[in-house]
This record gives structure tokens, sequence and C-alpha cells, in this order.
């Protein structure tokens, strides 16, 4: 990865091996940490997309002490997945980054993508 300047506070990721810049998100779980830590450290995005997301009474994203942070390039060819819990009002990581390259992150791309979504 590489990270370029824009202007003066503003920059951008960029995944060298196909110049495509990164996307980040994030998405919001309502259940506890370990479905969501396990699916992660799997790679395994399509169980992710069938967990509870965290929505308010009008069905719209809401937040929530479990998330996971995630980054992928438009095509598919980078894909990190992160768990995060927040623990003292703060967020921590519970597992390392999950980073899938290539046709792995190729199949997921749709996944990662509902999940940013």
């Amino acid at each position: 990865m590489e990270k370029r300047r824009k202007m003066l506070i503003f920059s951008e990721l960029i995944y060298k091996p196909t110049g495509e810049k990164i996307t980040e998100a994030f998405r919001y779980f309502a259940c506890d940490i370990d479905p969501v830590e396990a699916a992660a450290t799997a790679g395994d995005l399509e169980a992710l997309t069938r967990l509870p997301y965290a929505l308010d009474e009008d069905g719209d994203r809401d937040t929530s002490s479990v998330l996971v942070d995630l980054a992928y390039t438009p095509s598919g060819s980078f894909v990190a997945v992160q768990p995060v819990q927040y623990q003292d009002y703060g967020p921590v990581p519970v597992a390392p980054t999950v980073i899938l390259e290539g046709a792995s992150a190729k199949a997921l791309i749709a996944s990662a993508k509902a999940l940013g979504d």
C-alpha cells in the first residue's frame, strides 16, 4: 500500500500492484464479538453479512460496541477486514487484520461492498 497526499491534510491509500484507491468502510453489529471475530479471522465475509447489523428504530445504521473495519479496492484485488470492539470507550482490535489478495479477495468483493454500504 502507498499513502498519497492530496492536499495539506487529505490523503488516500493506494494498492500499489493495481494503482487503485482503497475504499475504507466499517459495519456495526447487534451481537457479541465472538461470531464477528470468528467470521472475520476466517476471512468469511459472507458469514459477516448474515449477522445482525446494528440498526435504529427506523432501520437506519446505528452504532454498537462491536464492528468490523474494512478496506477494499473496487475491482476486488485487495480486501482487508479487522474485528474491533469498544472497550472502556475506545476501539480495540480483537484480532489481527486479515488481508486477502488476488482470487480469494475477488471472491469476496461483493460481500465486502455489502458490508461497507
